[in-house]
């Protein structure tokens, strides 16, 4: 993988997170005041050395922006979305970094961080050809450790439903998703790495690109981020 580097914000404890990502996706700012224009320069930018994303340009632009909306929307700090062209449109995916309190009365300092976190998940067998299913493992992180991780296909909230109804309609969409759950040391809080893809018809080529980009995930001492740059 080529990486370009999502770096991440100072946290409380000390501590910040980077994250790498394929240099054909993109990195988005997520902020309100400034994601609209920034989601259309950096689709520019890349047309300038990928002419073929031109005739989709349109569509990429507002991918970016709708991923970046939803993102803030979910609190997270950090996304990145790719935008593949093929035959009949886009194939999309997104990855967002957030940051969430662990659970309730759970221990810091304890040397096993990921019962508690573990005990707030649940299995899901699919009940037929098609449907949603989810895992519950632990995954060894190279550079973060032993962490949660939840993956499958599922239905969620389409961000999208609500607004084009005015606010008042929702819909679900079916999305093959990984969320991969690492405590933050020395402090009651977890770093939450999600990846998802509407496209849930190469959901195991997309769970292993996922798994793989997830693997870049670090934790580290805010100075130390600074000297890795």
């Amino acid at each position: 993988m080529s990486p370009a580097t999502g770096q991440g914000p100072r946290l409380d404890a000390g501590y910040g997170y980077a994250l790498d990502v394929p240099d054909s996706w993109f990195e988005v700012d997520v902020r309100p005041a400034t994601r609209a224009a920034s989601a259309a320069d950096l689709v520019n930018r890349r047309i300038t050395d990928l002419p073929e994303l031109r005739e989709r340009r349109a569509d990429i632009v507002r991918l970016v922006r709708n991923q970046a909306a939803a993102a803030w929307d979910a609190g997270a700090v950090y996304c990145a979305v790719m935008a593949e062209p093929v035959a009949d449109g886009l194939l999309p995916a997104c990855v967002t970094v957030s940051f969430l309190p662990g659970p309730v009365d759970a221990d810091s300092g304890a040397p096993d961080r990921l019962s508690p976190l573990l005990a707030t998940f649940r299995t899901k067998s699919a009940r037929g050809e098609g449907d949603p299913w989810t895992e519950v493992t632990t995954v060894d992180l190279p550079r973060a450790g032993t962490a949660a991780r939840t993956y499958g296909v599922e239905d969620v909230e389409d961000p999208d439903a609500g607004s084009a109804s005015g606010g008042g309609l929702t819909r679900s969409v079916r999305v093959v998703i990984m969320q991969t759950y690492v405590p933050v040391p020395d402090v009651n809080r977890i770093a939450v790495v999600t990846c998802s893809s509407p496209a849930v018809e190469v959901a195991p080529a997309l769970l292993d690109v996922f798994d793989a980009i997830t693997g870049t995930f670090r934790l580290r001492p805010a100075a130390a981020l600074v000297e890795e740059v």
